[in-house]
């Protein structure tokens, strides 16, 4: 499944009787789209959750947390990278998210993305995840 990000821009004219017009088909710029992209990547504390169930919906059973390591922006695209050690992380996996607004306490702050992908980490194996988000 792809999935992505995207902005719906729509402009109304509402006169004073009553008669609305809209919507207006308009387009986002590519320096609006940055901004976006800027905004999406000042997302306050945010944290690598990985989770061992398969629960349907936005829920995740989490046996791992880590704060991101990394968030880049360049243009309309944002990368969160989190570097797991050796020992963190390990095991088979079911789900991986980004929580915004975490701290190191699980059930801390609010899930952003879901990836539902089965995966998994050995004891002394370095692992880079990342997340990568395009606004379009």
């Amino acid at each position: 499944m792809k999935e992505t990000i995207s902005l719906k821009s729509e402009w109304y004219l509402e006169y004073e009787d009553g008669t609305v017009i809209g919507p207006l088909q308009n387009y986002v710029t590519s320096a609006g789209l940055g901004i976006a992209a800027q905004k999406v990547a000042g997302l306050s504390s945010p944290y690598l959750v990985i989770g061992d169930d398969i629960a349907e919906g936005d829920t995740i059973a989490e046996v791992f947390r880590k704060s991101v390591s990394v968030v880049t922006q360049l243009g309309n695209a944002i990368r969160l990278r989190t570097v797991l050690l050796a020992g963190e992380g390990n095991g088979q996996h079911q789900k991986t998210c980004i929580f915004t607004d975490a701290t190191d306490a699980p059930g801390s702050g609010t899930m952003f993305n879901l990836l539902k992908v089965p995966w998994g980490k050995e004891n002394q194996m370095i692992l880079t995840v990342e997340c990568r988000l395009t606004l379009q």
